[in-house]
């Protein structure tokens, strides 16, 4: 393995960090959107200290790479991945956070050589590039073999605008004031194109999500995966957590000034994923029952 990957030379982006322990096995590791180098590195750095191989991927923000979430390839996964396999690692994990933990999912459900996922505040549909200025443009966030993959649309948006969702949003007598980007989700049409295939991956699975996640309705997207797990008789390892009193920073090593409550779940996050990638492998299906 090379120490790093460059778009423009290996087809994928990406820093080395070869670990102490499980030879055999390596994670591929990403952040989520808006998300630079620094970050990444950061917010990795528990996995490589548990002494695990961990590649951490840039799909897209970072330098060199487009700054919209537009038609981002899940090929980049795929090369990484037969990178990985052609050094030696039989067993790879991947884990994502955020809009990098939907990328994750819909990686692993399209390229069967990943055998463990760990999906922080995910999402379970694909859905449009998000628009600020200007009408939506109804490209997916995602690609696969050169096309996009299908999306949702954000249909209160393409009503009104992205402004005038905002005032709309505004006129609202809600205890929830402060999450309008979880309200366009919320008002997505979602449709069964869209839906990331979970039931067809072949690896034991982590979901994890906050009760009130602002960004995004992501304790509903993890439900929603695991009854669909479980109702295909989904043969590999689940299991489902859902934070009562986290929130989107879940999962991430925030600056000393932001922890406060979130660090306990930071903490909590890493030993849940440390313990998912320790136990990566093992015989039989478990669905937590606290979702």
């Amino acid at each position: 393995m090379k120490d790093s990957y460059s778009l423009k030379t290996d087809g994928f982006s990406a820093y080395w960090f070869e670990g102490s322990k499980h030879k055999d096995k390596a994670i591929i590791w990403m952040h989520g959107s808006g998300m630079n180098e620094k970050h990444c590195l950061a917010d990795s750095k528990y996995l490589r200290d548990a002494g695990y191989s961990v590649l951490v991927l840039g799909f897209y923000f970072w330098k060199g790479m487009s700054k919209k979430m537009r038609a981002i390839p899940v090929e980049y996964v795929e090369r990484a991945v037969t990178e990985l396999k052609n050094n030696g690692y039989e067993k790879i994990g991947i884990h994502g956070i955020s809009s990098g933990a939907a990328y994750a999912l819909l990686c692993a459900s399209l390229i069967p050589d990943i055998s463990l996922v760990l999906s922080i505040c995910p999402f379970d549909y694909v859905v449009e590039e998000p628009k600020i200025i200007g009408k939506p443009t109804g490209r997916s966030w995602f690609s696969w073999r050169g096309k996009d993959y299908p999306c949702a649309l954000f249909t209160g948006q393409r009503e009104k605008g992205f402004f005038g969702s905002l005032r709309e949003y505004k006129k609202q007598d809600t205890e929830h004031q402060g999450e309008f980007l979880r309200s366009l989700y919320e008002h997505a049409t979602l449709t069964e194109e869209s839906r990331i295939k979970v039931e067809k991956m072949k690896a034991d699975v982590l979901l994890v999500a906050p009760e009130r996640d602002n960004e995004w309705p992501s304790a509903d997207a993890v439900r929603r995966m695991a009854k669909k797990l479980e109702e295909t008789s989904y043969p590999y390892r689940v299991q489902a957590i859902v934070y009562p009193y986290a929130s989107h920073l879940l999962g991430t090593n925030p600056p000393e000034s932001w922890k406060g409550g979130s660090h306990e779940f930071y903490i909590a996050n890493a030993d849940q994923t440390a313990a998912a990638f320790r136990n990566e492998g093992k015989t039989g299906r478990k669905f937590a029952e606290n979702v």
